[in-house]
């Protein structure tokens, strides 16, 4: 009974704060929170996934919003506040997409044809937070820019090509082991070695490197 009266009364709330959307989107869920958060994540995926998608791009949005709510739902307990909420289920739509999009191409794909700058685009927007202020969006692209000219200068041509393929285009381990002519212990160490560079240089440089070797 109480909960039904608490639904009732949510109705009419717009979600615009953090808590405003925490509230209406923990269990039991509010319809009109799971509709309106449904609608930002169709409006956003449009423009972010229309590049990489040829054709029934609506259905394909609608397809990953949905997939994506229901990720949201069960990962809301992990959000900490630390950007807007619409700007982090985003977040986990545009990788949800972006995800699909390589599961659905990856057997099509040798990494001999991968092109650099593509996996540039896409690994930032992977790791883009979108509604972030200008002051933070241009620290982390000159932190974006710094890591792929890390990746560039201090990693091998094989240590590259396996970031590129597994982290960035998101082709599978047993995939990227056998087109490199390996195994994938041989392939984990490759990667062991090639993130332990990076560290080391964003170490030199005098920069945290968790954050962003948490995306790698």
């Amino acid at each position: 009974m109480f909960d039904w009266l608490k639904r009732r009364k949510r109705k009419d709330r717009s979600y615009r704060s953090n808590d405003d959307w925490i509230s209406g989107l923990e269990n039991p869920p509010d319809e009109k929170a799971v509709q309106e958060l449904r609608d930002v994540l169709v409006r956003g995926l449009k423009p972010a996934l229309s590049k990489y998608v040829d054709r029934e791009l609506d259905q394909f949005v609608e397809d990953i919003a949905q997939d994506s709510l229901l990720k949201i739902l069960d990962n809301i307990h992990t959000f900490r506040g630390e950007s807007k909420f619409t700007t982090w289920a985003m977040k986990i739509a545009v990788r949800e997409g972006l995800t699909e999009l390589r599961r659905k191409r990856y057997d099509d794909i040798s990494i001999e044809d991968l092109k650099p700058d593509d996996s540039d685009e896409i690994f930032s927007l992977t790791m883009a937070d979108g509604e972030v202020g200008p002051d933070r969006s241009a620290h982390e692209a000159q932190l974006m820019e710094k890591l792929m000219r890390i990746i560039n200068e201090e990693l091998t041509d094989k240590q590259k090509r396996a970031i590129q393929a597994l982290m960035i285009q998101g082709l599978p381990v047993q995939i990227v082991a056998d087109q490199m002519g390996t195994n994938r212990n041989a392939l984990y160490k490759l990667l062991h070695d090639a993130r332990l560079k990076i560290k080391n240089r964003f170490e030199i440089d005098g920069i945290d490197p968790d954050d962003m070797l948490n995306q790698l």
